[in-house]
């Protein structure tokens, strides 16, 4: 009635109003939609013996230790197991049972766009040291049954209950938890978590902070958008998918209930999850912990170009932890 009551010139006015207003309202929502599926859509890939398209292992296929990985993962008797999530989805995984016989378990977690094989060299050094080695396939990822990535949020959730899987299987099982970029916030905020005490430790490799702080940065340096106009519209969105805000998927905060003596490992010379992260996670962390630097690594490589510096730190926190290892010969 208020409309009917205003003049021509006045109903003209409001209604440009209006359209401008819903126009500009879509094109802040698409905004949002765009950066979501970018980040947060599906990342499988048909053939995952082919590496994704600019991915670390596309730029480091020449490196040996991956290049071994790979053949180990392809060659070493392996099986596909799965358990059901929370949610009635079915979580997959590969597991590798070690002729050792040993109670050592070790949850190898992969990063962002990348899938279990690509976390062979990771899966294979424990296997050497006669542990057990589950690569779970995280949402979005893999053989996933979800459609969108979680940035290891909903993720945490999964992975608990593979550590419960594995103790009512195996309630002797002694656990280490070990991601890598993604992979490593899964692991941080995991530890948040109400784990077995057969979880004995964990092993985090450049992670973030949280969701929103690793949106926020990319938008800046690598989208070049204003996060402050993209980051809330993506957040909404993620909300309405996902299930959950980008400031609630917080590695920082889990920390701060973590009961996991943790080691945190971070390349100096990282541009992607910048070097910066590593304090705040580390001083965030309220159970044992230690931080190591790999100097001159770049993001998510200190296993690859750095192995035996890399390898020899993880080993000393292993047998600090009593997590003894039988090397296979």
């Amino acid at each position: 009635m208020l409309f009917l009551a205003l003049s021509h010139g006045a109903k003209v006015t409001l209604t440009v109003f209006v359209i401008v207003a819903l126009v500009l309202l879509v094109l802040y929502l698409g905004l949002g939609t765009v950066f979501f599926f970018i980040a947060l859509g599906s990342k499988r890939r048909e053939d995952e013996t082919v590496p994704g398209k600019g991915s670390l292992f596309e730029r480091n296929a020449d490196n040996i230790n991956l290049k071994n990985g790979y053949k180990w993962y392809d060659l070493t008797y392996k099986q596909k197991v799965t358990i059901t999530g929370r949610k009635g989805d079915t979580l997959h995984a590969m597991e590798f049972r070690n002729p050792s016989n040993s109670n050592n378990w070790a949850i190898v977690i992969h990063g962002w766009t990348n899938c279990k094989r690509e976390m062979s060299s990771y899966a294979m050094e424990y296997y050497r040291r006669g542990y057990n080695v589950l690569i779970p396939d995280l949402r979005g990822h893999g053989d996933s049954e979800s459609k969108y990535v979680s940035m290891g949020w909903l993720d945490r959730l999964d992975i608990t209950d593979w550590t419960r899987s594995l103790v009512k299987e195996n309630p002797k099982a002694k656990i280490v938890l070990h991601g890598v970029s993604m992979g490593a916030a899964t692991t941080m905020m995991t530890t948040g978590e109400d784990l077995p005490d057969n979880v004995i430790l964990a092993i985090e490799d450049c992670g973030f902070t949280s969701v929103y702080d690793i949106f926020e940065d990319q938008c800046i340096r690598n989208y070049h958008l204003p996060p402050k106009l993209v980051m809330p519209a993506a957040g909404l969105v993620n909300r309405v998918l996902n299930g959950f805000w980008f400031k609630d998927a917080s590695a920082v905060e889990q920390l701060k209930k973590s009961k996991t003596p943790t080691l945190f490992i971070h390349g100096d010379k990282d541009d992607f999850v910048l070097f910066e992260n590593l304090d705040k996670v580390y001083n965030a962390c309220a159970a044992p912990k230690e931080k190591y630097v790999i100097h001159g690594a770049e993001h998510a490589v200190s296993s690859h170009w750095f192995h035996e510096e890399y390898w020899s730190v993880v080993d000393a926190f292993l047998a600090k932890y009593g997590m003894d290892h039988t090397p296979l010969v």
